[in-house]
């Protein structure tokens, strides 16, 4: 009897919008990787320094889109969507001719466009967007965003996908020493709002913490302190691996 040929093999490369690596995900991903994956980092701001990214990519009063990241000392970064894209799409082109993976996962929820290159780029907010169409139909929402002017277009964003009815939304930032003590606050507000309780006996109520670099902890920490009050946190990297699992053929 010949021996089974040896499982197949994949590539995945994570770009992050702000620095690599990205050391916050370390705890995460032997749960959430698909298997007979190998990982490689890269960042948008990998070639840039904190002053330069003040300088030249931090959002003004008139910005349009706030994207949220972090440098590679855990630093958090506010930077304008607009000025920032040129160095995703530079990232996410050197990425795809140079290292050739097998897919790009890039790190940011937000209103990203689609990139023309030779292998598949998976947005996390599409991912989001169809894990809720096809699996969460009709949830009562609540969002959480990192920044507070990301929290209306959370809510517009979300609201009316797959039927769901956004309910409220309030900021927690996923990143540096506060980001603990923010994203408690942000649970309990949760936990207090007068909406999620009146609809709480559908069980159907469920928070989403629209961010990459929100974590499981951050998830466990939300469920500790809704408990009994919201039935389900979702946090979008373990929607998104699992879109990353699927296109590898893979089941997770």
């Amino acid at each position: 009897m010949s021996p089974s040929p040896p499982p197949k093999t994949h590539s995945l490369a994570l770009i992050t919008i702000g620095q690599s690596p990205r050391h916050d995900y370390t705890a995460d991903v032997p749960s959430l990787l698909p298997p007979h994956t190998t990982l490689t980092q890269y960042g948008a701001l990998d070639r840039l320094t904190l002053p330069d990214v003040q300088a030249h990519l931090w959002p003004s009063a008139d910005t349009k889109q706030v994207l949220v990241s972090r440098m590679r000392d855990g630093t958090e970064v506010k930077m304008d969507a607009e000025k920032l894209e040129p160095l995703i799409k530079e990232c996410v082109q050197r990425v795809a001719s140079q290292e050739k993976p097998d897919a790009i996962l890039l790190l940011c929820t937000g209103n990203l466009p689609s990139y023309d290159v030779s292998v598949p780029v998976v947005g996390p907010q599409d991912a989001v967007r169809q894990y809720f169409e096809e699996e969460k139909k009709d949830m009562q929402l609540v969002t959480i965003s990192p920044e507070k002017r990301q929290v209306a277009p959370a809510k517009a964003r979300w609201d009316g996908v797959g039927g769901s009815v956004v309910l409220g939304g309030t900021m927690a930032t996923p990143y540096g020493e506060g980001s603990p003590a923010e994203v408690e606050a942000a649970a309990e507000w949760v936990a207090s709002l007068p909406e999620i309780k009146s609809v709480h006996t559908k069980g159907n109520t469920l928070v989403y913490m629209d961010c990459m670099g929100y974590t499981l902890g951050h998830k466990r920490l939300v469920e500790k302190i809704t408990k009994g009050t919201v039935d389900e946190v979702v946090v979008p990297r373990e929607v998104v691996f699992r879109a990353v699992g699927r296109l590898f053929g893979e089941n997770m």
